[in-house]
């Protein structure tokens, strides 16, 4: 599993059109003040891992969710950088794991459709971590 994170002061998110995805959820539009926007891609590898990739990606966030102060995360599918991607659905499956257990911790998360594109109005922060990749 692969993310990237960005601190934003807001976001907007308006759902267009859809991808080459299977699987294409509804769409509605997502707003939030600051918080972690995280750009998430599941990989062929963590179909097998589950449970342990979502535990390690949500410890992850937690962390870096800390640091930065942000009690809102924003979770956004993103399949696009990354070759070895897992199935649609078992990367919907694991997404929503994520959501779910960052909830548990008592985030705020709101998450964008699976299989859209969306329009995005955000205001990135500009500190040295406003910006973070991980692997897990």
């Amino acid at each position: 599993m692969r993310f990237m994170c960005w601190h934003v002061d807001y976001i907007k998110a308006l759902p267009k059109d859809a991808g080459r995805s299977s699987i294409i959820e509804h769409g509605e539009p997502v707003e939030a003040g600051e918080s972690l926007l995280v750009f998430a891609n599941f990989e062929k590898k963590d179909e097998q891992t589950k449970q342990d990739t979502v535990d390690r990606a949500s410890l992850e966030i937690q962390k870096i969710a800390a640091q930065l102060g942000a009690g809102t995360i924003v979770l956004n599918p993103f399949a696009h950088l990354f070759a070895e991607n897992a199935a649609p659905q078992e990367s919907m499956i694991m997404l929503t794991m994520l959501q779910k257990s960052l909830a548990d911790h008592n985030f705020t998360v709101k998450k964008l459709s699976f299989g859209l594109f969306y329009e995005l109005e955000l205001k990135v922060k500009g500190h040295k971590l406003s910006r973070i990749s991980r692997s897990v």
